[in-house]
């Protein structure tokens, strides 16, 4: 049986990242658009600051920011919710509706 059929090679991809933050936005971006995620507007492709959102993007008539947060090693839940919680002050300080956060730790 091929590895790519139970999963197990992507999972093991996504939990040993090593494409880096602008690649792990733009699978972010490509899972949005295959939700129904429109007008995806990446704030900084290639890096730089980003006023706490990775993109803006709209579904259902309802503005949300993005958040990417990828990790070659595996990070303590506690800093999982710490990176959370700070990007969810992107919310109010971009005006949106909600939030929607990408990670590959478990």
């Amino acid at each position: 049986m091929s590895r790519r059929k139970n999963g197990n090679e992507t999972i093991k991809r996504l939990r040993t990242w090593t494409k880096g933050q602008k690649e792990s936005e733009r699978l972010a971006v490509q899972v949005m658009i295959s939700e129904g995620y429109k007008s995806i507007d990446p704030i900084h492709p290639l890096g730089g600051q980003d006023g706490l959102k990775d993109f803006i993007t709209i579904k259902n008539g309802l503005k949300w920011i993005g958040a990417v947060s990828f990790s070659k090693r595996p990070k303590t839940q506690s800093n999982i919710i710490k990176k959370f919680k700070n990007d969810l002050k992107g919310v109010k300080k971009n005006n949106v509706d909600g939030i929607i956060f990408f990670t590959n730790q478990v």
